[in-house]
Parts: structure tokens; sequence; C-alpha cells
């Protein structure tokens, strides 16, 4: 018996990506409709309280983690839970299909948490199941030319978001991600000061974690450390402060790989929870 393949059944996971969208007609579209992704696949969507309806044996498989998207295979179903936001769950479904269609991904059932459908799982097949539902939810290719195209600016990542119907966040990235100019997306997580009897203490916003494109890995660095500026976090904080609004100076960043500071754009904007900020050279 042979052990060889064709080539041919070896597909990248973009080419699978082009096929979908256009087998299920989004090459049109401005942003992708999951439901038509769907319906080609044959696949059912469902929605319900994964607190109370799942079965306590699989919530306790994810060592504490809540669930959030599901995949059983052999029923060909998807469950998202009901708690989701309308962003998180269209993500949530795109990353469930990601399960389903990629090559070698043929568990007979998905049961993905929070951490797995973030950028920081560990897992790699939960980081492919990312990857191919960032690619059905930015389009493919088109929002790298649409990218390219735009002020590395947070009125774009509002833009494209909008238009992407998209979080600011993944956005962001992908701005970023996807950019052939050098610039980093940062993103800053508010420290737990609950043990300060000081009300009044401003909060610290550390590095949570940080994306370079290609051109800024190579001419400077890849990770950034610290915290935000304060001043800048309290502009951009600001009770119904619009996240194109955003706060812009100049900051000196320490390269320890080339012994010397450099300055660097830095525009910070929020999204209520969050602190962000766009990289770019200082001119």
């Amino acid at each position: 018996m042979t052990t060889f393949r064709a080539s041919y059944l070896e597909l990248e996971p973009r080419e699978l990506v082009r096929h979908l969208l256009r087998v299920a007609g989004q090459c049109e579209r401005d942003c992708v409709n999951p439901r038509d992704l769907l319906e080609f696949l044959k696949l059912e969507h469902m929605s319900f309280s994964f607190a109370t309806e799942l079965p306590d044996e699989a919530k306790r498989s994810l060592m504490g983690a809540a669930p959030r998207a599901l995949l059983s295979f052999g029923d060909r179903v998807i469950a998202t839970d009901k708690s989701l936001d309308e962003n998180r769950a269209r993500f949530s479904v795109l990353h469930e299909i990601g399960h389903y269609v990629l090559p070698h991904h043929e568990h007979a059932l998905y049961l993905c948490d929070d951490i797995g459908l973030t950028y920081a799982t560990r897992l790699v097949m939960e980081k492919e199941a990312n990857e191919f539902a960032a690619d059905l939810l930015f389009l493919g290719d088109r929002f790298c030319a649409e990218a390219n195209s735009r002020p590395i600016s947070a009125a774009t990542v509002k833009e494209l978001a909008m238009r992407y119907r998209a979080s600011f966040e993944a956005t962001a990235r992908r701005l970023v991600e996807k950019n052939f100019r050098p610039c980093m997306f940062v993103s800053f997580k508010q420290e737990d000061h609950r043990q300060s009897i000081d009300v009044d203490a401003v909060a610290n916003w550390e590095v949570r974690y940080c994306v370079a494109s290609a051109p800024f890995k190579t001419i400077y660095f890849e990770k950034v450390t610290g915290r935000a500026p304060p001043d800048a976090v309290a502009a951009v904080t600001q009770p119904g402060r619009n996240i194109a609004s955003s706060y812009v100076c100049e900051i000196a960043v320490a390269d320890r790989q080339a012994n010397e500071s450099r300055n660097f754009r830095a525009e910070f904007f929020s999204n209520t929870y969050n602190v962000f900020c766009l990289l770019t050279p200082a001119r």
C-alpha cells in the first residue's frame, strides 16, 4: 500500500478561503455573511446558554475556561453561546467552520473556549482555525489592499471595522499584520489594583501583547514592554469618547538589541475596556 498523496489534495488554507468565499457568493459583499457559508456547507447553527445546557463533563474538560462555541462534526452542527455579542458570535461561527473544512481537523467534537478563540491560544489547531476565521472575516486579500491604501490610524481602524463588522481590536491587529509599511499594534491591559486603598489613584495599563508588521520587525523590533502614558490613557478612556478621537504623541522606545532609544509616533485609542496604540516611525 503506497503512502504517497496527490499534491493537489494538500490545499493551502488561503486557497480554501478563496474557494469558500467565491462559491458562497461572498466576493461582492461588503462583509462576509456566515449564514451563506453554513448553507453552502450544509451546516446548522444553534445558539443557546452553554452555562445551563452543556453537560458538566464537557465544561470540566476546559479546565475552568468559559466555553464559547462548539462543532459536532458528525451532526454537522455549530453552536455558539447566546451570551456572545454579534461580532464575537460571527467570529466564533467562522472559527468552527475552519475546524470543519481545514485538513487534519477531523475530531468528532470541538468545544472551544475564550482562550482558544483568541490570539493567546497555544494550541496549533486553534491557531489555525483562528487564522482561517480571520481570513474569512476580512474577505481574503481584499482587506490587505484596503489596509495598504489608507493611513495607519484609529480613524482607519474604525472605518474598516464598521465595514467588515469586526471588532476594533481584530481590525487594528489585521491592519498591522497585513501592512507593507513599518507599524506595530500594542494592546494594553489594566493592572489589578483592587488592593489599593486610594480610590483616586490612576490605574496603570501594561502591555498585554503586540503585533508588528513584517517591515517593522525587520527594521526595529518585534515586542515592547512597559506601560501606557497616563495622560494618553486619561484622554482616550473618557466616557463617551469616540474610538477615532485618538491621542497622538511622540514617544521614545528603548531598543535593547540596538542599545539605543528610538522615537515613534504613537496613536492611542480605546474600545471602552481596552487601550490600544499604533506605533509608526516618527518623521
